[in-house]
């Protein structure tokens, strides 16, 4: 499995520490999320950025980074992220992929986490996806500058979760940081969610094919949808025990969750 991760990454330019992991100079951005929403700067820097992420809204926080395209307008995003994350998750999802670069970000539940991720100089939007649906959404969203800066690597990670088309490859125990790379023709994800012991790969194929009941015991930790190519770095302090790494993306082929056909892994998280 290691020798695939790393063949994998080659291929596609990514690369990977063969000891542990390598630190770097980079940018820290504190953001605190509640139920009233959450504050961010207005100017970045080129380069590494991580953003700690910390959370006190009961229903958590997926907080992502988006680069508007060409021609496309805050508004028509936002309508068109309505959509995909609501009544028409198909063609919602194709409009949004067409609307925007998603760089990805990080999903909080009750632990503080952080994501690294490389960004350019140009204008972006901070999102909290699960504000989507309410009222006030284009107010609840930052607008972000990111100005020239000194291109700081991004850190490096043994670890790696790399995302395919239709399916993870993933280490079956995860302990400290990782990569989330999406190496899928698709926008996706990879969350972490903690089970019940002893759950199964069945109870999540019941779950997710909605015949059965949720093995969850609480919210997600992650990285938020990362458009194909994009890669971030996760590093956050979940208790041990089992987890699922799922996403909750529709494939916009299909009309169905990629975790109810298939996408999905059981872990196991290690201090």
């Amino acid at each position: 499995m290691k020798r695939l991760v790393v063949a994998v990454l080659a291929a596609a330019g990514v690369a990977v520490a063969p000891g542990q992991a390598v630190a770097h100079e980079q940018q820290q951005v504190d953001i605190a999320v509640g139920v009233g929403g959450f504050a961010a700067p207005d100017t970045i820097r080129a380069g590494a950025v991580r953003f700690k992420v910390s959370n006190t809204d009961p229903a958590g926080a997926w907080l992502g980074m988006v680069r508007l395209k060409a021609g496309v307008s805050r508004e028509q995003y936002l309508a068109d992220l309505t959509r995909a994350m609501g009544p028409d998750p198909v063609e919602g999802g194709k409009a949004v992929a067409k609307d925007a670069e998603m760089l990805g970000g990080v999903a909080v539940a009750r632990v503080p986490a952080s994501v690294t991720m490389r960004v350019s100089p140009g204008d972006y939007l901070l999102v909290d996806f699960r504000d989507v649906g309410l009222p006030g959404l284009a107010e609840r969203i930052r607008p972000v500058r990111v100005v020239a800066g000194h291109g700081q690597a991004p850190p490096r990670a043994e670890q790696v979760i790399i995302v395919l088309d239709g399916r993870y490859v993933a280490p079956a125990v995860i302990r400290g940081s990782v990569r989330v790379v999406n190496l899928s023709p698709h926008v996706n994800e990879a969350m972490v969610m903690p089970v019940r012991p002893g759950t199964t790969d069945a109870d999540l194929e019941a779950f997710f094919r909605r015949t059965g009941p949720a093995p969850f015991t609480g919210g997600p930790t992650g990285v938020v949808p990362l458009s194909p190519g994009r890669s971030a770095v996760l590093d956050v302090d979940l208790p041990a025990g089992d987890y699922a790494l799922v996403t909750w993306v529709t494939d916009t082929r299909t009309g169905r969750m990629f975790a109810a056909d298939g996408m999905r892994a059981l872990v196991r998280v290690e201090g």
